[in-house]
């Protein structure tokens, strides 16, 4: 696969114009090689991780955390210079889908949300709205065929005009997923007429909340947490209810969206990088559970990983995860290595 058409399977799910105004998602270092067999996937772009997915053989090496996020010279022997050397010398491009894939909550920003099963679910903090488009193909005696594979697309719904139509209706960033769909589907398809909808409207931004099915227990949703997440220890603030009905979530450094959160109804907000008032913050009888900066990213982007496999297909790059390393450990200050007792 050609890497420009790759990178344009990443932002037909993580559109970098929808990337926080601060943000630098996108193309972090341009690679002189055209095609890409091999796509690895990382959270951050470490030295040593960076290096593996080069050896392994990687064209484009994808990543959430961008290189940086504002220009610099690489006037020191640091990380920075290491990854740009390595990159460079490989001509692989390295490429970040940031605060791009962050406001993808239907997609692998969403992932906690399905695990938990959340019902009526939101957007937390909205950052946007974006047209549905109604897509109308033609397949001559085939619309029974092509309203099942469009209608199994998660995001779309479809429905049959007569025995040689169906009218699909999107967010406008699904749309290649839906004439890829199609075609796969039913080869003679056409796309006969697109037309942007005033309403439904996408709306997409940070974080999720939702309604549990069934409220929970303390000590049966930490026990589920800690099944999901990559991390053997959390932090909470304030106090966790008897039972918890509805929670909140948002991957990464989301502290400063609690109130947010507690004033929409959630009893629990889950989330990363706690500051000390903050804490102080939490309202009477809610918790705010940081699960750290890391646990939750990590899974996402693992997610994401696996939906650019299915969406690129046996013919598409091989597509390899590389795990990440969580900068943070819990200690006992008298667990010294060593120790005499």
């Amino acid at each position: 696969m050609r890497v420009a058409d790759l990178i344009a399977r990443i932002e037909a799910v993580a559109d970098p114009a929808r990337a926080a105004s601060w943000d630098r998602s996108g193309v972090q270092i341009a690679g002189t090689v055209p095609s890409c067999a091999r796509l690895a996937v990382t959270l951050d772009p470490l030295p040593d991780v960076v290096a593996q997915a080069l050896d392994w053989g990687a064209e484009v090496v994808l990543t959430h955390h961008p290189l940086t996020l504002s220009p610099r010279l690489p006037d020191r022997l640091d990380d920075y210079h290491r990854v740009l050397a390595l990159t460079l010398a490989s001509g692989a491009t390295l490429y970040s889908a940031h605060t791009s894939l962050d406001v993808v909550t239907d997609g692998p920003a969403g992932w906690l949300a399905d695990a938990l099963t959340l019902t009526g679910r939101r957007v937390l903090e909205p950052a946007g709205r974006a047209a549905h488009l109604a897509l109308r193909f033609v397949a001559k005696g085939r619309a029974e065929a092509l309203q099942v594979a469009l209608a199994a697309l998660p995001g779309l719904t479809a429905y049959a005009l007569g025995p040689d139509g169906v009218e699909a209706v999107c967010p406008a960033r699904l749309r290649p997923r839906a004439q890829a769909a199609a075609l796969a589907a039913v080869p003679e398809a056409a796309l006969a007429a697109v037309q942007e909808l005033v309403e439904p409207a996408e709306v997409y931004g940070y974080g999720l909340i939702g309604d549990l099915p069934a409220p929970a227990t303390p000590q049966a949703l930490l026990a589920r947490l800690g099944e999901l997440l990559p991390r053997s220890f959390f932090t909470l603030a304030g106090t966790l209810p008897d039972r918890i009905s509805r929670l909140a979530y948002c991957p990464g450094s989301g502290a400063d969206m609690a109130s947010r959160a507690f004033a929409a109804g959630a009893d629990v907000y889950v989330t990363g990088d706690l500051k000390y008032h903050q804490a102080q913050a939490v309202p009477a009888g809610r918790c705010l559970i940081d699960v750290g900066h890391f646990s939750l990213e990590e899974v996402m982007t693992r997610r994401f990983a696996a939906l650019l496999a299915a969406e690129c297909g046996p013919d598409g790059p091989e597509v390899r995860y590389f795990p990440g390393r969580d900068p943070m450990a819990a200690c006992r200050p008298d667990a010294q290595a060593g120790r005499d007792e």
